[in-house]
């Protein structure tokens, strides 16, 4: 079977980034048409261990009290074993964001022999764990007297992040004894905080499975309309763990060229533009013109699909020029706009710093993403930012799709785009950030709506207003990072500075 041949019988099967089957389409509705992204539930393997600490004799003493008949060696164990049977049964308890799964669960202990003032941890109390060291992404060690000494011991060996959680105050002792070493140790008090932390290791163990596709035929030069962009792909990759992948214009519209013309590929185009207006609230299009934006969405994630990417951008600007979007009646705003609503992060312009805070804010939020152009009010205090790249899965990706209309971005009467009315939502909270060009710091800022604007009109009309905290200090800031900005429902500011630490990129908050 040959490359083509290929691309034809497996398009659209269920895998990776396929659509759903065509024979569904008709009968699906918007909002399970399409696959959501896997890496947005990618699986973190977590093995919960209690500690404890047992004395050989019953004694008080500086650091013990108590009734002797609760001190002795046997009381101790007895409790232990306790304390381990109600972890257990916490744990089955306990809602854990999906992807996040429990290995077995393990318990060590400490013990002091009478009259040795060392209090010792054997060695087979930690080499136990070497069995499923492997297929651990993190450990989580549960209260017991010197439990740090115990997760201290476990972060050495296994050089994997440790949680000591559900202690005293005095948990926080733990992290630096790891941290000093370059090594990943975090003192929670609460399921809560646990279930935080947990949930952004996902994150960022998701992040280093991201592969962007970068459609350009300028992958060293500047995009003419984004010159602030982040250029260094090898810190991407080495400090995130994020793959890029180039296809030139040639290589791209020529697979385009025998893609359109295949009839299952036709077919598939058609049935989604039809099922996109039947349940739109409005639409100025006709359905051969959106099925021409479809169809270059299916060629994007077949060739997302094919280089087994996760993300996507592309110029608009350069890919203007080279006049395929006219002569082929498409904008890639339709494609970001689905892209986003199946949880794939997907950027305007070959812009990688506002599509770095997309993936940050998409994957922390599991809620596609809006990013545009801002325009400043700095006596007014707010913030406006236009694109017509609005997806309707923006209050969560698995969610009911928010209700759209369907305009074309030409004049000419093509390039799909769906409008949302932000003017709703007056009063939500955003998060809107971006990376600075060398993707080490990120801009971030929580506003509330305003309003919103664009619901019609020919070009990047759609548009929404933020009142913002400090917008005089936001417009000087961001004169650090450039021009686009990415924007999600919600305030995801204590997840992100979190989620900043963990990473190694700096946050400026304003």
């Amino acid at each position: 079977m040959n490359r083509r041949e290929f691309v034809e019988k497996s398009a659209f099967a269920v895998a990776g980034l396929a659509l759903m089957p065509i024979p569904s389409l008709a009968a699906t509705p918007y909002s399970g048409l399409f696959k959501i992204n896997p890496v947005l539930s990618t699986p973190l393997n977590v093995k919960f261990i209690q500690n404890g600490l047992l004395h050989q004799k019953a004694y008080e003493g500086s650091c013990r009290t108590g009734d002797l008949k609760g001190l002795t060696y046997e009381a101790e164990k007895k409790s232990f074993e306790s304390m381990f049977g109600d972890l257990i049964k916490e744990l089955q308890e306990v809602a854990f964001p999906e992807g996040i799964i429990l290995k077995n669960t393990g318990k060590a202990n400490l013990y002091v022999e009478a009259g040795n003032p060392d209090i010792m941890l054997n060695d087979d109390q930690i080499k136990q764990f070497d069995t499923d060291a492997g297929e651990t992404d993190v450990y989580v060690v549960c209260g017991g007297g010197c439990s740090q000494f115990t997760a201290m011991k476990l972060g050495e060996r296994y050089k994997k992040p440790v949680i000591l959680t559900k202690t005293g105050g005095w948990g926080v002792d733990f992290p630096p004894s790891l941290r000093i070493k370059g090594l990943e140790g975090y003192f929670t008090q609460n399921w809560e905080q646990t279930i935080q932390l947990l949930k952004l290791m996902q994150v960022r163990k998701a992040i280093a499975e991201t592969n962007i596709l970068i459609v350009t035929n300028f992958p060293d030069e500047l995009p003419r309309g984004v010159v602030s962009k982040i250029s260094d792909y090898k810190y991407l990759k080495s400090q995130y763990g994020i793959g890029t992948v180039f296809i030139n214009y040639n290589d791209f519209f020529g697979e385009m060229d025998h893609f359109q013309n295949t009839s299952a590929n036709i077919k598939a185009s058609v049935e989604i533009a039809k099922a996109l207006i039947k349940e739109s609230s409005e639409n100025n299009m006709k359905e051969e013109d959106v099925a021409k934006s479809v169809m270059y969405y299916m060629m994007v994630e077949d060739q997302m699909k094919m280089n087994k990417c996760n993300a996507f951008t592309t110029e608009c600007f350069e890919l203007c020029s080279s006049m395929n979007p006219w002569k082929r009646r498409f904008t890639p705003c339709l494609t970001h706009a689905l892209n986003k609503d199946c949880g794939y992060p997907s950027a305007c312009e070959n812009d990688l710093n506002a599509l770095m805070a997309m993936i940050v804010e998409m994957y922390v939020s599991k809620k596609a993403v809006y990013m545009g152009n801002p325009d400043f009010d700095i006596p007014g205090n707010t913030l406006n930012v236009h694109h017509s790249v609005a997806s309707v899965k923006m209050k969560g990706i698995t969610e009911p799709a928010m209700k759209y209309g369907i305009q074309s971005f030409t004049e000419s009467g093509f390039g799909a785009t769906l409008r949302v009315d932000f003017e709703k939502d007056a009063g939500a909270e955003m998060t809107v950030g971006r990376f600075d060009p060398t993707a080490k710091k990120m801009l971030m800022t929580v506003g509330k709506i305003k309003s919103g604007g664009g619901m019609y009109g020919c070009g990047c009309a759609q548009n929404v207003t933020l009142s913002i905290p400090d917008t005089k200090k936001f417009f000087r800031s961001i004169q650090n990072y450039g021009h686009h900005i990415s924007l999600v429902y919600g305030n995801y500011s204590d997840d992100i500075n979190l989620l900043a630490d963990m990473m190694g990129f700096q946050v400026e908050e304003i």
